[in-house]
This record gives C-alpha cells, structure tokens and sequence, in this order.
C-alpha cells in the first residue's frame, strides 16, 4: 500500500510541475484539483509504473528465466462472476455459447453479436473482445471466471495483479565426462587425394563436336531434350542438356534407347524406372520417354600435369596436391566437429529431461512454416518435433553458459568480425558497421559464444568406448 501511495504521489507531483492549472500559479496546485481534472490520467501511469516495478522485482527476487512475453491481468478476486459450468470445447472453436451470455446478462451486460472470442491458452484461458470491452474467461478445476481486462488501483489501497508467463525449466546439466564422442586424429589417405583431384579433372573437361555422320555410342556425350511422364504427368523434362553414354550413370532404358540414335532423330519409348529410385511414386513402374538428339560430342579431360595445376592457381602439380590434400583435411575437421557437435547434443537432451509447454513449441513452429501452404499432417508434425529440438538446445546451451560463465571478448568479436569481412574482401570496419545496422551483430556473438560451449564440451567428454585410437 505504500508504493501505491508513493507512485500516486509522484504522478500527482509529475502533473503539478508540468501542466499549467487555470486560477493556480504553476507548481501549486492542489492535490484534489488535480485529481478531479487529471485522476483517469494518474492511474494509468501508476498502474504503468507499479506493474513494472513489481514485475521486475518478482523475477529478479526469484531468479526466473522469462520466456517471451509476459501476460498480465487483473486478480481473479476481481471477476465479475464465476460460475460451476464448462464452456471449454465452444471457447477453443472461438464460439460464445448462449449459456454464457446469460451469465454475463445476469450482471447487467449483454454481449452482441460481433463480440469475438481469441483462445489465449488453449482449455484455460480465452479473451473476449465486444466494442471496446475486454473480458478475461479462465478455467480452473471446473469453475469459470470471468473478470473485466482493465485494472482498478486506488490511493490507500493494495494494487494487486497476476501473471501469466512461460519460464524456463530448471535444467540439471550431466557430467561432462559422461558424454561419449570419437576424438580420433584426422587422416586423407592418398587414394582420397587421388580422387578428388580426378574429380576436378572430370569437372573441367570440355566437349568436342564430333563431324562424322554416325550413331551415339557407348563412351559419347550427346546432347539431348527430353521429358518423362506417367499416366499422362508430366514428371520431368530438360532441353539441350549433355549425358555422358555409360550404363551406370544412365537408367537402362535411357541408356538403351539412345545407343544408335542419331543428330536429328526423335524417339518415344517405354522404360521402367529403377525399384530404388528416389521418386517412390514411379519406382519399380514403366514411364513415358520422348528424346532428341541434337548433336554428338567427345569428352576431353585436361592432362594431370603442370598446367592443369596452374589453371587452378597454383605453380606446379606439387603444390597443387598439396592444396587439395590441405582441403580434403580441413573439409574432415569441419564434418568430425559438425558430428561431435550433434551427438553430445542429442546426448545432453537425452540426459536433461525438462518440460517444453505446447503454447512455446507451436510459436516455434509457427515461425519455421512462416508463409509456407499446403503443408500435410506429417509436414507439420515434423516441424513441431524440430521445433521442441530447437528449443531444448537454446534452453541447455544458455544452461552451460551460465553455468560456466562463458563470455566472449570484444577483442575476440573484432577478429572473428575481421576474417568474415576480408573472406568478403570487404573492410572490417565497414562490415562491422553493417552488421550493425542489419541486427546481425548479436548473431555473430551468439555464434561464438556456442563456439565456446562446444570447445568446452569436446574437452570434457570421454572418447567413444570401443574406439582404437
């Protein structure tokens, strides 16, 4: 009751200082014409300033871990009714039952017909908007209440009001040894050096027409348009694209039908798609082939030598293996640290059991599918399970880095920030600057700052049992 008076006091003194009061010098005023002309406009503010102030204090004293944003609404000692009846099923499908209305009537208000009910908590709480009233509808064991969403605060008097909030569960972290993951040394053998670099050959090789009039065979690079359909669907179609004539790159009956095909000719045919095709719709099934051919050409592969290393920007063939196998060896880093970090991840969630609230998993959701339609049941049950995954790793990560303390420097967020810039070949300064103003700071310090945690975490686990290091 005293904050009460003190917030009334100081909104009082605000308006005494500020507005100018038609017969009274400014500043002198007193305080019952002030509340005759200016009382709705005092108890906005103190009531502004008390929920805050009360708000902060109870999280604070409490050390609660808000999630989102907080509902606020007057007490329930405050209802205009409560009643022994459910009205739970109608409210959810946003629907006023009669019966409740007649409730509402036997308080002297009558809600019309363009009064709209929005579900705040599904089974729990709904608001109901007519005109410029707002009702609270809340079930609790049974019983419904009904209370008016505006709040009443008087001088002399407690202020009292509840919350509603989402807060993160208490979260006890495992053992950091208890989590198992593979540590091993990273090795690229040559053969996998070897490999790569004939892809690359592969990759630059050219095609040379070729002059003389005879058919496609095997080993050829025709160029060919083409469409696949079943049962009169067109399922996939592409002009002037180059195919490669080797049985096992090609379906059989692709590879069949354009063996002996010339420049010129077109052809429809039948074949039968391979029982482990992706498309599980036509796999194992006969589909519709049309093919043209337009033109036959060789493949020329770039000699493995010196100026094939100097066309990829090196000096000699040396040191062009060197790079590759420099790749290769990076490229396995980021796959094994990428695979440690998943699994002690999957394995944290597995060791915290804490609850995630249906209301937190379905905004989630919501903002994942986020202007996406047609999405099936199976679409939009994997989006929830993503979702409750997402939401347990935030909740474990901001667990460890307030457990451990972990921070990151603003020396470390200027280097981080300067390798991103001259990867861009943009300046550091500028790219900082630009990060800024694009919200995408706090990103680069989020990320960084997982970084840490999972520095942490590789340290502290145990080697997978079983594995020879």
């Amino acid at each position: 009751m005293e904050e009460v008076n003190e917030e009334f006091e100081k909104a009082y003194e605000e308006v005494r200082k500020n507005i100018e009061i038609p017969g009274f010098r400014k500043g002198r005023a007193p305080r019952n014409v002030l509340r005759m002309r200016f009382n709705d406009y005092v108890k906005k503010d103190v009531i502004e300033n008390l929920v805050t102030s009360a708000y902060q204090k109870a999280i604070e004293d409490n050390k609660i871990y808000v999630i989102g944003t907080p509902n606020i609404y007057p007490p329930i000692e405050q209802a205009l009714f409560s009643v022994e009846a459910d009205f739970q099923s109608d409210l959810d499908n946003t629907t006023i039952p009669e019966s409740l209305k007649q409730e509402f009537e036997k308080k002297d208000t009558l809600i019309s017909e363009k009064a709209i009910v929005s579900v705040e908590e599904a089974g729990k709480k709904w608001s109901l908007t007519d005109g410029k009233k707002k009702y609270i509808i809340s079930k609790d064991d049974g019983k419904t209440s009904v209370l008016l969403d505006e709040f009443s605060v008087k001088e002399n008097e407690p202020f009292i009001f509840e919350v509603t909030l989402n807060v993160r569960p208490s979260i006890e972290i495992p053992d950091y040894s208890l989590l198992e993951i593979e540590k091993g040394d990273i090795n690229v053998s040559k053969e996998e050096v070897d490999e790569h670099i004939e892809l690359m050959r592969d990759n630059s090789a050219i095609y040379e027409p070729i002059e003389e009039d005879r058919p496609i065979q095997d080993g050829d690079c025709p160029t060919i348009t083409y469409s696949i359909s079943h049962e009169n669907k067109l399922l996939d179609k592409s002009k002037d694209i180059i195919l490669e004539m080797k049985e096992d790159k090609l379906f059989p009956g692709f590879y069949s039908n354009l063996l002996g095909m010339k420049p010129g000719d077109e052809k429809d045919a039948v074949i039968t798609v391979p029982e482990d095709f992706g498309n599980k719709e036509i796999a194992g099934k006969d589909v519709n082939l049309y093919v043209k051919v337009s033109k036959i050409s060789k493949k020329i592969i770039p000699k493995l030598d010196d100026d094939f290393a100097k066309d990829k920007g090196e000096e000699n063939l040396e040191q062009f293996t060197v790079k590759v196998w420099n790749y290769l060896v990076e490229n396995k880093r980021k796959q094994q640290r990428e695979t440690q970090e998943y699994e002690l991840m999957s394995q944290l969630i597995e060791k915290t059991q804490f609850e995630v609230s249906d209301y937190l998993v379905d905004e989630q959701a919501k903002i994942l599918t986020k202007g996406q339609q047609g999405l099936s049941q199976e679409d939009i049950s994997a989006y929830h399970s993503m979702s409750e995954k997402m939401i347990r790793k935030t909740w474990v990560i901001e667990e460890i880095i307030e457990k451990e303390g972990i921070s990151v420097s603003d020396a470390e967020i200027e280097a981080e920030v300067e390798y991103m810039a001259l990867a861009r070949d943009k300046d550091p300064q500028k790219y900082m600057s630009q990060l800024k103003a694009a919200k995408r700071y706090d990103g680069v310090v989020d990320s960084l700052t997982e970084k840490k945690v999972f520095d942490l975490l590789i340290e502290k686990s145990s080697i997978k049992k079983g594995l020879i290091i």
